[in-house]
């Protein structure tokens, strides 16, 4: 049984590796390879008997009665285009150092047949110089993971870049946290915490920490009294108490307003090329978000967001050539 086991173990990697619909295997490409790779000396009915135990494994494997040319593994845990898509995010995610980007994409490529990886073989990091210097990354988010599982505070160094263009600590004392969850937001990866001596939840970017330890003290809150909801609706990591928001926009910006705010944004139509979009979130990232607009949309309420923008527009650097 042991033996039937590992031959159809051999010949599961062989179909994964080297077969795809367009890379169909014969018979006899099976057996060399088995004996190639593996020192496996199969005949075709053991070849058969593997094929069948992994069919009733529930593996999705085209077979010649089927095909009329060979065998190859139809489907795959990721597909190509699913890998393609993981390989993009990998590549275009900034808190992924540079190194552990060529180490997920070699994972992710893992999942494709060599013929479909050749394809990918030149695909390089764009703008690498923008990957984080921080090497600590993932451990860092393991650390969070299991800080936020057992509801325990976290410490650690928070980094910033200095005119070097090095990282360095934003300060000698550690930050002190309760944490409660992580989000990917403006091409970040933040963790959503509570800072010790404050309740209201604010955003510290995991590739800006350095030095993170477990302490031995339970989160300040519990998560049900925590007030999280203010992150849903974060505009460019900018924690705040929720407003109602309106906007008057072009109407060709439409797009552009529902891919940052989502489609619960309440739209009503002008009539004159324009609509105005009401929504609530914190103003603060708000503000910066209508800035690189400005022709486009108008902060129309509140108030308060209204006139910081004016005043922004006022203080406009270029205006002082």
């Amino acid at each position: 049984m042991m033996t039937d086991r590992a031959n159809a173990i051999c010949l599961l990697q062989i179909l994964k590796e080297y077969s795809d619909e367009n890379h169909i295997l014969s018979m006899r490409e099976i057996i060399g390879k088995l004996s190639a790779l593996y020192d496996m000396e199969l005949d075709r009915r053991t070849v058969y008997s593997a094929i069948d135990l992994l069919c009733n494994l529930g593996y999705d494997i085209s077979v010649y009665d089927e095909n009329k040319k060979g065998y190859y593994l139809r489907s795959r845990e990721f597909e190509a285009a699913e890998v393609r898509l993981l390989m993009d995010a990998v590549y275009s995610f900034d808190y992924i150092p540079a190194k552990q980007t060529q180490y997920l994409i070699q994972k992710l490529q893992g999942f494709l047949s060599v013929h479909e990886r050749k394809q990918y073989k030149n695909l390089t990091v764009v703008r690498q110089e923008r990957k984080t210097q921080n090497a600590e990354v993932f451990l860092n988010i393991e650390l969070l993971d299991e800080a936020i599982s057992k509801k325990q505070k976290v410490s650690f160094t928070y980094l910033e870049y200095g005119l070097d263009k090095q990282l360095h600590p934003r300060r000698e004392k550690p930050y002190i946290v309760s944490p409660y969850g992580m989000v990917c937001e403006n091409e970040h990866y933040y963790l959503i915490n509570i800072k010790d001596g404050f309740s209201t939840p604010s955003l510290y970017r995991i590739d800006l920490m350095r030095d993170i330890f477990l302490l031995n003290e339970p989160v300040a809150i519990d998560a049900k009294n925590a007030c999280l909801d203010s992150v849903q609706k974060v505009t460019y990591a900018f924690v705040g108490k929720q407003e109602e928001i309106k906007l008057r926009c072009e109407n060709f910006t439409l797009r552009y307003v529902l891919d940052r705010f989502g489609t619960d944004v309440r739209i009503t139509n002008n009539h004159d090329g324009t609509f105005t979009a009401s929504f609530s979130a914190s103003p603060n990232g708000v503000k910066f978000w209508a800035l690189q607009y400005l022709p486009y949309i108008e902060v129309l309420s509140p108030q308060s967001l209204r006139d910081s923008v004016i005043d922004s527009i006022k203080n406009n650097k270029y205006l002082e050539v």
